[in-house]
């Protein structure tokens, strides 16, 4: 791993400051982790309560939350990076070289793997998932991949295989540690690209079973499965037999299931239960500090009203972040999450810089903006000009902040329409924005390395698969994404980054609100449950359920 990071302009964080503080955030935390205080014991059904449903079981092609929680537990990445060191460590891969121009990457394999449906896995299933998941005629969404960068994949022999690269990128091993995971060629086949992702085949601790929509998915533990990351617990099979995921959207359902024993973990734990809950010995939180992009709004650049710049500002400028925090989300504050978020990177993520985070709560500069540029207040409030009022339509899964949000901007004279939908519903929202209405869309993206950011700015990821849903096409930020992407001294990557970060604040491209932490709620029995190395995936291979 690179050396940390050297301090970044005035308000800069080091790498090695970046983890030191999370640690000892988490440290402080009492409800985040508990030790076992027995051997652990194999079987039992661990119940996981989702609030939305995947769009797809497929790693190559979905980039979707709920989605990635339950095929995280179904495939295998080639390398994992270490939450101890943050170094990357072997899974399917067992070394890697990187050629000296860093356009070329030789993965040695374990050899030994097999997917769930017997195949072996191999140099020839690396090329495969490489080669689909950039395959344009597939519109894959997975956004953390090298998207732009990718070449092609030579298979070696059997347990040899090379990924070249059309240019260096730096991100490469973080997005093989996360978005790069092994599918089963020869399930693809049987099942075709567009069912695989009900039909999933890996090589994973749990085998996929059923999916009944709107209900449950179903795993079993592969028997067979030897062949875990060395940094995990254990290296045999995983010890819970059977993993159910239930999708209970409302937060009350998921709540009653959780103190009733029909579930045994409920993701997006409510704010207004985790006092209660946190004080009952039955339960404990599971708290993942996220990297990567905070929780931000996605504005149609191209689309009226939201083309012109100061109406842009003047929706930063109109929030009050640190009172919706305490109004949606004031019981987290006791473990240090959710915290207003003002740029356009976490201050988990490396190359964060904030002196770029520049809108302060400040509702007379918004009203002087809109002011200047002929947007004139109505007699109801809400400003005209040229005969049209200031409505934004606001899509989003997240009930509350989007109506904090509303009354905020109400008193500068702007008009939230809002449309809360599932996430699925949201994607077809998202998918179909341009060519409908201007549509602001929340977008949390978890990722340790801050090259995350091209996935949602880069004019590369425009339409198609991309999660450019603001349509920013702009040379300049184009170009800094570029640089910052195939620049491997960490110093010179920063002050790209830190120049990126004040366009994009600047231009008002997105509107930060808070920062997206994972608060999950557990049973007790639930023991060595842990999130991934950037606190936003659970590894349910070391979970065992006390009797």
């Amino acid at each position: 791993m690179a050396k940390p990071l050297a301090m970044i302009r005035s308000g800069g964080v080091s790498m090695k400051r970046i983890w030191t503080v999370a640690l000892a955030v988490l440290l402080a935390v009492p409800v985040s982790f508990t030790m076992a205080v027995a051997a652990p014991q194999p079987g039992g059904t661990l119940v996981y309560a989702l609030r939305d449903e995947p769009d797809r079981l497929d790693p190559n092609l979905s980039g979707l939350r709920p989605s990635q929680i339950v095929f995280f537990q179904i495939f295998d990445p080639l390398i994992v990076r270490d939450k101890t060191d943050k170094k990357f460590k072997p899974w399917l891969a067992t070394s890697w070289t990187v050629s000296p121009d860093g356009t070329v990457y030789t993965f040695k394999l374990r050899q030994g793997v097999k997917f769930h449906d017997g195949t072996p896995f191999d140099a020839a299933a690396v090329k495969f998932n490489f080669d689909r998941t950039h395959n344009p005629s597939l519109a894959s969404r997975c956004g953390g991949c090298a998207v732009g960068f990718y070449d092609h994949a030579q298979v070696v022999d059997p347990s040899t295989v090379k990924i070249y690269l059309k240019r260096s990128w730096a991100p490469f091993l973080d997005a093989a540690s996360l978005y790069y995971r092994m599918v089963s060629p020869a399930g693809v086949k049987q099942y075709g690209d567009q069912d695989f992702g009900r039909h999933p085949v890996g090589s994973g601790p749990f085998k996929f079973v059923e999916w009944i929509p709107n209900d449950h998915i179903t795993l079993e533990r592969y028997g067979d499965y030897q062949w875990p990351a060395p940094i995990l617990r254990h290296s045999g099979p995983a010890y819970v037999e059977r993993v159910i995921i239930r999708m209970l959207p409302e937060d009350s359902t998921r709540v009653a299931a959780l103190e009733n024993g029909e579930v045994q973990v409920i993701d997006n734990a409510p704010a207004q239960d985790f006092d209660r809950l946190t004080k009952d010995s039955r339960f404990k939180a599971l708290v993942g500090f996220v990297p990567g992009v905070p929780f931000d709004f996605a504005i149609n650049v191209t689309k009226p009203p939201t083309d012109e710049l100061a109406v842009r500002q003047a929706l930063s400028y109109g929030l009050d972040r640190p009172t919706i925090v305490k109004t949606v989300f004031g019981p987290f504050a006791k473990v240090g999450a959710f915290l207003p978020a003002y740029g356009l990177l976490t201050p988990y993520t490396y190359g964060y810089d904030k002196s770029a985070d520049v809108y302060r709560f400040d509702p007379a500069k918004a009203r002087t903006l809109l002011d200047d540029a002929g947007w004139k207040v109505g007699p109801d409030g809400i400003r005209q000009k040229a005969g049209k009022r200031l409505i934004i339509p606001v899509g989003s899964w997240e009930h509350g902040v989007p109506e904090v949000m509303q009354a905020q901007l109400k008193q500068i004279g702007i008009d939230l329409r809002l449309f809360i939908a599932t996430g699925t519903a949201i994607q077809t929202v998202n998918e179909n924005q341009r060519k409908a209405v201007t549509l602001m869309s929340p977008l949390p993206a978890p990722r340790s390395d801050p090259d995350i950011v091209s996935a949602f700015l880069h004019s590369r990821n425009v339409g198609g698969g991309g999660f450019n849903f603001s349509f920013v096409s702009d040379p300049a930020l184009d170009r800094l994404l570029d640089a910052q992407a195939v620049e491997v001294n960490e110093v010179k990557r920063a002050q790209i980054l830190s120049e990126a970060q004040h366009m994009v604040m600047e231009k008002a491209y997105m509107v930060a609100v808070y920062n997206w932490d994972n608060i999950s709620l557990k049973s007790s029995k639930v023991n060595d449950l842990e999130f991934d190395s950037i606190g936003f995936f659970p590894w349910l291979h070391d979970a065992w359920l006390s009797p």
